[in-house]
Formats: structure tokens, sequence, C-alpha cells
């Protein structure tokens, strides 16, 4: 009976080694396994922090020539600005000479006349038209309209809200503007401009037939100004 029970105690034994050798090898494994995806996790984050030291150089460099080319615009719009007043001077003085009976009212003369809040809503729509913020240029233009009624300079406030809406693309509302001063103030020396601006409107929308009749109107009612010279080479 004792040898019986030695065999048993035997065979229980060489069960349990086997099933701890069969543990440990799988143990073993496991823990090669973990050692092997923690290299891989290693050498993939060095990887994202070399990309992401990439990016960041790019993203610097991005921004450097964003703000580079920010500022060239920059300047070149203020040098287009210049050089619009500059334009608008000349054809202003080559008017009062073809036209002595009628002299053009500068706006330094005629801003004049107006009081100190108004002239300060004149003054500041205008110079958010020269710096390019047409919206903002609208809305002073406008809000001069109203508090000077009928004085001086509403025609040309009206002219710059043309200008504005123009240079927003927005054609229809700029020749509507236009179209009001030529209406309301047909005396008004802005009038030859705004006709031959509403012809270079339509003529940039493809409406040939259009610009033609403002053309042919500047050159039919001011036959003498520069805006009717102007015409008649568009029609050439």
């Amino acid at each position: 009976m004792q040898t019986k029970e030695i065999r048993t105690y035997l065979q229980l034994l060489t069960l349990v080694l086997v099933v701890f050798a069969s543990t440990g090898c799988f143990s073993r494994q496991r823990f090669s396994n973990y050692g092997w995806q923690l290299d891989s996790l290693k050498y993939y984050t060095r990887r994202l922090d070399s990309l992401l030291v990439v990016q960041s150089t790019e993203i610097a460099q991005l921004s450097t020539d964003l703000y580079t080319k920010t500022n060239e615009l920059s300047q070149k719009f203020d040098m287009l600005n210049s050089r619009l007043g500059e334009s608008e001077t000349q054809i202003t003085q080559l008017y009062s000479k073809i036209n002595p009976s009628q002299r053009v009212l500068a706006d330094s003369e005629a801003i004049a006349q107006v009081s100190p809040e108004t002239r300060l809503l004149y003054e500041s729509a205008y110079k958010n038209y020269v710096k390019g913020n047409y919206q903002q240029a609208i809305d002073g233009f406008g809000a001069y309209q109203k508090a000077a009624h009928d004085g001086p300079l509403v025609d040309n406030a009206l002219y710059w809200i043309g200008e504005s809406h123009a240079a927003l693309g927005q054609l229809q509302r700029a020749v509507n503007a236009l179209q009001e001063l030529v209406s309301k103030y047909p005396n008004s020396p802005r009038v030859p401009t705004a006709l031959y601006r509403m012809g270079i409107i339509y003529e940039e929308a493809k409406d040939q037939k259009s610009a033609r009749y403002y053309y042919n109107q500047v050159i039919r009612d001011f036959p003498n100004s520069p805006e009717a010279a102007l015409a008649r080479s568009k029609l050439q």
C-alpha cells in the first residue's frame, strides 16, 4: 500500500513540475513580447518627436513668410492708394483748367463749412477708405450723410460710398450710390467722374451695352471734361 502511495505522490510531483515548467516558459515568452513592444514604443516616440520638431520649424518659417508677404502687400496697397489720390488730384486740376467757370470745390474748402462733429465723421470715413477699410468707410460716409443732410460734401460722400462698394466687389450697390449722386446732385463736380466710373464698373461686369451708355453720357453732357476724353478712348 505504501509503494502505491509513493508512486502516486511521484506522479503528482512530476505533474506539478511540468505545470511549473510550462508556466515559466509562458511567462518568459510574455516578458519577451512586452520588452519588444516597449522598444517599438520608444522607437516610434523618438520618430514622433523628430517629426514634431520638423513641423514646428516649418510652421515658424511659414509664419515668417506670411508676415513678410503681409507687409509687402500692405506697402503695395499704400502705394496704390497714394497713386489713386494723385490721379484724383490730377483730374481735378485738369477739370479746373478746361472749365474755369465750373471750378471744382476742394474737400478742404467745403469741409470748413460744416460743424466739427460732421467734419470728424467725414474725415474719419475718408481715412478708412484710404486705408482700405471699405465697410467702415461706407458706414462713416452714411453717418455723415445723415448728419449733414444736404450740406457740403454729401455728393462726395455718395461718390466714396460707391467707390467703397466697388472695391468690395459689390458692383450693383456701387452703381446705385453713384446713380443717386447723379440724380440728387446733377450740378456736382463729381457727376462726370461718377458717370465714367459707372461705365468702368459695367465694363468690368462684361455689360458692354451699359458701359457704352455711360461713356456716351459723359461725352454728351460733359464734352470738355477729362472724363469725356477718357470715355472717348474707351469707346475707340
